[in-house]
């Protein structure tokens, strides 16, 4: 593990990716937007649709359109790395994620964000972040959230595994 810069700068990022947490426990879309860069580029290349998505506005949308499907989310996180270098950083970042979607599926994933961060205007934003899973507590996890990122109904997939049960296949 390496944590190199200026503490106030380490401070800094802390509490931009405490901020990114909290955000998204609380479905706050303005304050989620708040931690990422004009230009940011957000990747989570295992889920259709969000292998690269670029620039805040862009970014934001696709969550606001994700988090539609959550009745329940706690997102917590925490460094596992940072170099800070001047007005640029890079970290790792270790999440654990709580949910239970529209469908009433509980879900647990733990993950790592590769993070790039900027300092723009003495303010630490997210310049890129990289998401992989590392542990889901249900295998179906990962082909609920492609569905959801892609734009597919789980209710349509809820009606689908129904019929299958009805008609024994």
């Amino acid at each position: 593990m390496v944590f190199s810069g200026p503490i106030d700068d380490k401070l800094s990022l802390h509490e931009l990716v405490m901020s990114y947490g909290d955000a998204v426990s609380r479905k706050d879309s303005n304050d989620w937007r708040d931690t990422w860069a004009e230009d940011a580029i957000w990747s989570v290349p295992n889920f259709p649709g969000l292998e690269k998505v670029e620039g805040r506005n862009q970014i934001v949308q696709k969550w606001e359109d994700a988090m539609k499907n959550y009745k329940y989310i706690v997102f917590t996180a925490h460094l596992g790395s940072l170099e800070i270098n001047k007005n640029s950083a890079k970290g790792t970042t270790y999440t654990i994620e709580v949910s239970t979607d529209i469908e009433e599926k509980k879900a647990q994933i733990h993950g790592q964000y590769l993070d790039d961060f900027i300092k723009i205007n003495n303010q630490w934003y997210f310049k890129k972040r990289v998401f992989s899973i590392l542990h889901s507590a249900w295998n179906k996890i990962q082909r609920q959230f492609i569905k959801i990122f892609s734009g597919e109904s789980m209710k349509k997939d809820l009606n689908k595994e129904r019929q299958k049960k009805v008609s024994g296949s």
